[in-house]
């Protein structure tokens, strides 16, 4: 038996912030006395052979849930994480964080290799750098490597010995790192081909044992004799390779080859899963396995000898969340694609554990909306499939719940590209209980049908009522339903916004009358691709477009629309991004906005950014915002996992934590700043023994800098100090950031 030790079941809070991320993308494994460490796509686990645990940790600081690529560990026990955005960090299980370098953070940090007080990072577009470890700055890179092109991406690093192996997408590249220029490309050997002429291709992983070096690529894998390199293993994908003694392991898509002393090689299989990661401890190899289906994968550890196996299953089931539903039971609903990209089913998260209904199929899998009718079941749109309604039991056990799909052959919906292939884009439920479908992209079909809003009346829908473009729909791809008290606001994808007044009867069409609302009629619609339309609860309806939000009072009086107090707001109003894919207005007054590049809070006058640089914001692509009334909180679902803020019963929210940028700070290229400061707050850095170096106070801009020098006028050194920060009410927050002074 094994255990699975989990620390806030994967959602860590953060004042009143709680984020939940999915580990089961393993992206690089590390052993340490006889522990597997995974680099994962929300963090670190490790998972203890001995006494069969798994650990999750996701918490770093400021930084929650990061993507890892890539994980070394120094001599003091450190452990350093490359990221995909993040940069590096440099973090300790006992001690928790010591420093984020923010330095990479607009790159990808896929490969490390730590050569004594020195770092090597292979970076995705600037080569190699070597990054100081005790002085925490960067001090060269080199992006032009033998031959290869400059800036060649840097997928894997090996140090044997005194030479550096560097794996790239144009071969295999090694130099000398006592050379004295490595910025000269005539310092560095380079190979795209073996001695024998086989192309090498992507290096993805190098090993070695002694002066035995290895690497796997993406045509085989190859093994280095004297100055060249000769294949090993031709025609098989590789993704990783691993050697101890005599053995030689190489992942494949075909399965796990083993070589052995007398170069005779075998092929390990697991049916239906495929390895991308290996490493050796204690008595055997580890093997991380993914399912080999492509839309919804499960994961594992697998011991390759004794044949033993260790799901994964920390956090969600993936980490895209696009829409967004609550239910009566207070249990969280998701979506998880953005058109068909990315399907992985719908997920259920009732505050302790996660379930997926899937079924093994890209269409089906590509859930695009969820919503919760008055009964209490849940309808689900798809990129393929149709829709389904789910009646959930109230366990996570999926296989209790029962399932029905609505699809043309037994609903009005209507197929889009093939007679099999039917897209909802948005499910919306209105006052009487009535279901309306959007059925995208059901104008211009090859097929005799033409249904671009369908409402169920009941279920069965035999008494369904359908729109068409006879009927005065847009001709537009349908994106977003709004269903209010006789009438429906529709977005659409290119052809704007339209509104209908239905009158007293849904069902007799004859004194419907349609607006269409679009950019060459209505200039002050920002844009025509419609992404969301919500109303608040003062009459004013949200449209959420990809050049900013619209918000207006509609006045309808005696057939005519009329549009009062028509407000736009975008970046130069103070949101993170024009490009908004969500928003959810609360009823206190707020409107909480979801960006490509943040979420925002308008409030009265006053925009309140949250991003992953100054909140614990999980991702800067929001994608989708629900607020939960019985509890609260507003649930806010990204392209990397899901954030949950916690909203006060005085409909307060936590403000952005006080950040200093940059950091590392370096005082001869410029003044340390400190953002998000509240107002008559009081700031006092202190060295790490507690001594007061500095006292500064905010001017009203929330912000306030620091030359690095103490009150007495003059700089202080290089290190790691504390500023502390204490506001009116008496709360205090603390933080660190590290002062380096350029060596001369």
């Amino acid at each position: 038996m094994w255990t699975v030790v989990i620390l806030g079941l994967l959602g860590t809070t953060y004042g009143q912030w709680t984020t939940y991320v999915s580990q089961r993308e393993v992206r690089d494994l590390l052993t340490v006395r006889g522990k597997i460490w995974a680099a994962t796509s929300g963090g670190l686990f490790v998972w203890d052979p001995e006494d069969s645990t798994l650990v999750p940790y996701f918490d770093f600081g400021r930084v929650q849930g990061p993507e890892v690529l890539s994980l070394a560990r120094d001599e003091r026990g450190r452990f350093w994480l490359g990221t995909a955005q993040d940069g590096l960090i440099c973090w300790s299980p006992k001690e928790g964080v010591l420093e984020v370098f923010p330095v990479f953070a607009e790159d990808r940090v896929q490969a490390l290799c730590i050569c004594g007080d020195s770092l090597f990072v292979g970076t995705a577009h600037n080569g190699v750098c070597l990054f100081s470890v005790r002085d925490g700055e960067v001090l060269e890179c080199y992006r032009r490597l033998g031959r290869f092109s400059r800036g060649a991406q840097v997928r894997s690093l090996y140090m044997s010995e005194d030479t550096l192996f560097v794996g790239t997408d144009e071969g295999i590249a090694w130099a000398w790192v006592g050379a004295p220029n490595l910025y000269d490309p005539e310092s560095w050997c380079s190979a795209s081909r073996s001695e024998d002429g086989y192309i090498i291709g992507p290096v993805n992983s190098i090993a070695g044992e002694g002066k035995e070096i290895f690497l796997c690529s993406e045509w085989g894998a190859f093994g280095k004799v004297g100055d060249g390199w000769r294949k090993e293993l031709m025609g098989v994908q590789a993704y990783d390779v691993a050697v101890r003694g005599d053995t030689l392991a190489v992942a494949t898509k075909d399965g796990i080859y083993l070589r052995t002393k007398d170069g005779e090689w075998t092929v390990e299989e697991v049916e239906g899963w495929v390895p991308s990661s290996l490493s050796f401890a204690g008595e055997g190899l580890w093997v991380y396995l993914s399912s080999g289906y492509a839309m919804v994968k499960d994961h594992m550890l697998y011991l390759l000898n004794r044949r033993l196996r260790v799901p994964i299953v920390l956090g969600p089931p993936g980490d895209r969340f696009t829409d967004l539903a609550v239910d009566r039971r207070g249990v969280l609903w998701a979506a998880t694609s953005v058109r068909d990209l990315s399907p992985g089913g719908l997920y259920r998260f009732d505050g302790e554990s996660w379930s997926r209904y899937a079924w093994g199929d890209i269409y089906r899998d590509a859930v695009t909306c969820v919503e919760i009718d008055h009964e209490g079941f849940i309808w689900a749109g798809t990129w393929g499939r149709g829709a389904f309604r789910l009646k959930d039991d109230g366990t996570p056990d999926v296989e209790a719940d029962s399932v029905v799909w609505i699809t043309p052959e037994n609903s009005p919906l209507s197929p889009t590209v093939s007679e099999d292939f039917c897209v909802v884009a948005d499910l919306a439920v209105d006052d009487v209980g009535r279901i309306w479908v959007a059925n995208y992209m059901a104008h211009g079909s090859p097929v005799p049908t033409n249904t671009p809003i369908v409402v169920l009346c009941g279920f069965p829908h035999g008494d369904a009522v359908a729109f068409t473009d006879e009927d005065g729909v847009p001709d537009g791809e349908g994106t977003a339903l709004l269903p209010l008290e006789g009438r429906l606001w529709f977005g659409t994808f290119r052809m704007g916004l339209a509104f209908l007044d239905y009158g007293p009867s849904l069902e007799d069409k004859g004194d419907d009358r349609w607006v269409h609302i679009f950019t060459a009629k209505f200039p002050k619609l920002t844009s025509n691709d419609i992404s969301e339309v919500d109303v608040t609860p003062d009459g004013r309806i949200l449209v959420a477009t990809e050049e900013g939000l619209n918000v207006f009072r509609p006045v309808y009086s005696e057939g005519e629309l009329r549009f009062e107090g028509w407000r736009v707001y975008d970046v130069s109003d103070g949101l993170p991004s024009n490009l908004v894919h969500s928003v959810c207005p609360t009823p206190e007054g707020s409107i909480w906005v979801g960006t490509e590049g943040g979420l925002a809070r308008i409030r009265g006058d006053s925009i309140t950014v949250y991003t992953r640089s100054n909140s614990p914001l999980v991702d800067n692509t929001v994608y989708a915002l629900e607020y939960d009334a019985g509890r609260g909180c507003l649930w806010i679902g990204t392209g990397h996992g899901l954030s949950r803020l916690q909203i006060s019963l005085t409909s307060e929210v936590s403000a952005p934590r006080v950040v200093a940028s940059p950091n590392p700070f370096f005082p001869e290229e410029g003044r340390l700043t400190f953002h998000n400061l509240p107002e008559g707050s009081s700031l006092r850095i202190f060295s790490l023994s507690g001594e007061l170096v500095r006292s500064l106070s905010p001017e009203g801009s929330g912000e306030v800098t620091w030359d690095g020098d103490n009150d007495a006028g003059y700089l202080v050194g290089s290190g790691v100090y504390l500023y502390v920060v204490k506001d009116p009410q008496g709360k205090v927050q603390v933080g660190k950031v590290a002062l380096v002074r350029r060596r001369r």
